[in-house]
């Protein structure tokens, strides 16, 4: 081997040692940059509450703390968490630091967690609550009190108007009243058809439209002591007031209303449980079967019969446990004065 052949070859080993050199150097960079990239939460708490539950979820960028149930209000409160690396949070661009300052959790906090100069970002959700399912139901987060009457009937009492006869459209009353007699009779296995077929035209004006009164005489026809309550005189408030103090005593309520009042559910979220679910605007029957009050709103917990065969991915209706604002039922003063009172056994 001559000098000019030792030469050249030294001088190919050289130039794949830099090569082999600032390939790794190239690497080594790029994940660098890929970790100050990451922008997600690492850790979240609220402060005073080391024992509450969380949850991050880096798929759907979500975080959720679930504080215990004596926490009554999601003002006041103050986050501690961590972020990835080389990252910050901020919220409307305004950095939050760690341990001060008190946000509000009534309702959903968004953040934006990113690099310094916001050239990568991640938009997160951070839900506080003290329950499993107000703000997925889309109530808000703090539930300070509720009631259900949900009776024995296995499987529950829910039953759609839907696909019950050639009086499907207007059989709201018959299909409340049905399900009051389920509610309050397990065992009852008549359907929404065989109760219209009862009273194929109302006893008030022999219209197909369902009064209440015509619920009224279903119900005691069938043994149960059903009554009116007049609140031809009350006001908003004292409609939810007494509504809530009936449900309970044990009693179910049977309201007719014009649903049109009652708020559509717009958002993209099909499992909210909250407002109404399809075009509004005619006189409805709803049964009102509990409440819920959520940071200080108070909700009816309803089964409305308009299901439209629509469910939920559990398999449950639309219609079914549907929470309706207890201030929007209240409109039912304005549409007619009797609520049908179905007490328990």
């Amino acid at each position: 081997m001559n000098a000019m052949t030792k030469t050249l070859r030294k001088s190919a080993l050289r130039g794949l040692w830099i090569a082999l050199m600032a390939a790794c150097l190239t690497a080594c960079s790029d994940d660098d940059d890929a970790l100050l990239q990451e922008t997600n939460f690492t850790s979240y708490r609220i402060k005073g509450y080391d024992n509450a539950k969380t949850t991050i979820d880096e798929a759907t960028h979500t975080v959720t703390v679930t504080l215990p149930t004596s926490v009554a209000s999601g003002k006041d409160l103050v986050p501690e968490f961590t972020v990835s690396d080389g990252a910050q949070a901020s919220i409307n661009r305004v950095v939050q630091k760690s341990g001060t300052g008190a946000l509000d959790f009534s309702d959903v906090v968004l953040y934006t967690v990113s690099n310094a100069d916001y050239s990568v970002k991640t938009r997160w959700r951070v839900v506080v609550t003290n329950n499993d399912y107000t703000a997925r139901y889309g109530m808000g987060n703090f539930l300070t009190a509720s009631w259900s009457n949900n009776g024995t009937a296995p499987g529950g009492f829910y039953m759609q108007q839907q696909h019950t006869g050639p009086y499907s459209e207007v059989n709201c009353g018959p299909a409340c009243a049905n399900m009051a007699l389920k509610w309050r009779e397990p065992s009852y296995t008549g359907t929404v058809e065989d109760a219209r077929n009862t009273a194929v035209h109302s006893e008030i004006d022999g219209s197909t439209w369902w009064y209440p009164r015509d619920v009224y005489n279903f119900l005691q026809r069938n043994g149960v002591d059903a009554y009116y309550w007049d609140f031809s005189r009350a006001s908003y408030g004292d409609f939810v007031t007494t509504t809530c103090d009936l449900l309970e005593e044990g009693n179910l309520c049977i309201v007719c209303l014009n649903n049109g009042n009652i708020s559509e559910q717009t958002a993209l979220d099909k499992e909210y449980h909250t407002g109404r679910y399809y075009t509004g605007g005619v006189g409805h029957f709803i049964l009102i079967k509990g409440y819920r009050v959520v940071n200080g709103v108070t909700w009816l917990e309803c089964h409305d019969p308009w299901g439209v065969d629509l469910k939920y991915s559990d398999g449950s209706y639309y219609g079914a446990n549907r929470y309706y604002l207890a201030s929007e039922v209240a409109t039912t003063i304005d549409w007619n004065y009797w609520t049908v009172v179905v007490p328990g056994k």
